[in-house]
């Protein structure tokens, strides 16, 4: 008698009941078992479906053979703690649960789940590093700082990759009031923000380094800081765009006059999972 042949992964919407009612994420496997699984939370507005589509992280985790995961916020949105998140959704708990029931029905390895998160979804990542740090084996964000609302943090060592323009008139680079008007809230600045994660790691140095300029159409370049001899492996780095926007390098900038340009140097989803691939190193 012949064996069956196993079932294919296929993407699929999964459902998680939450005390804000029923919570949606896209999951693209990776193939059948546990897998590495990254989590990407998208910005203000967006939605799951459209950043796996546009933000290049479902390509990236397929060429590392990752699992790529891209839920719902509500009301496109995702109640980071900048401002007084007491009174608005349960993000903190709908990722916890999702991320129980990725590890229960054997899609994600529970050693090697990631964050990933672009703008209102990286300060969300950053509120999850600090809340629910147990679940994380590393973050990258995109044009996001630290929420100033969520201390305390009880983040723990692990790395961080940060992609930050030093322009961005919605997430100031230097810390302050998001929103091109302000009012949105207060974050650090990206480098306090990155200071940080690097003293959780137990950093003893810093290194910057220019990065090779492929592309001279819109003036920016990028400048790595990374702080090393660090307690985990991949420590903690900054991608600093230089006149970058709140756009995602390596993407066409969606507003440019409005919300300053890209970058063409670097592509955000390719340094994040770069990062988290080496990390199996572990």
């Amino acid at each position: 008698m012949l064996a069956s042949a196993p079932a294919l992964a296929v993407d699929r919407d999964m459902v998680i009941d939450t005390t804000d009612g029923p919570r949606h994420a896209l999951v693209i496997p990776a193939g059948s078992g546990p897998r590495p699984t990254v989590i990407v939370l998208h910005g203000a507005l967006g939605s799951g479906a459209g950043t796996a589509r546009t933000a290049g992280f479902a390509e990236a985790a397929a060429r590392r053979n990752f699992t790529a995961v891209f839920p719902d916020g509500l009301d496109r949105q995702w109640n980071d703690g900048r401002m007084d998140g007491h009174n608005g959704p349960d993000d903190i708990g709908f990722i916890r649960a999702l991320v129980r029931r990725l590890v229960a029905d054997g899609v994600a390895d529970p050693h090697r789940v990631y964050l990933a998160g672009i703008s209102n979804g990286g300060m969300m990542s950053f509120a999850l590093a600090c809340k629910a740090p147990e679940l994380f084996a590393g973050i990258g964000t995109i044009i996001a700082n630290m929420p100033a609302g969520v201390e305390p943090c009880t983040a723990r060592p692990m790395p961080v990759v940060m992609i930050n323009g030093t322009a961005d008139p919605m997430v100031p680079y230097r810390g302050g009031e998001v929103g091109l008007r302000g009012g949105r809230g207060l974050v650090w600045s990206a480098e306090t923000t990155a200071a940080f994660f690097a003293r959780r790691d137990s950093c003893d140095a810093q290194r910057m380094v220019a990065l090779p300029h492929r592309d001279d159409t819109n003036g920016t370049s990028v400048t790595q800081i990374s702080w090393q001899n660090c307690k985990v492996t991949g420590g903690v780095s900054l991608y600093r765009v230089e006149g970058g926007g709140h756009a995602l390098p390596g993407r066409r900038a969606l507003a440019p006059r409005l919300l300053g340009p890209s970058n063409f140097d670097i592509d955000s989803a390719e340094i994040i999972l770069t990062a988290f691939d080496h990390d199996g190193a572990l």
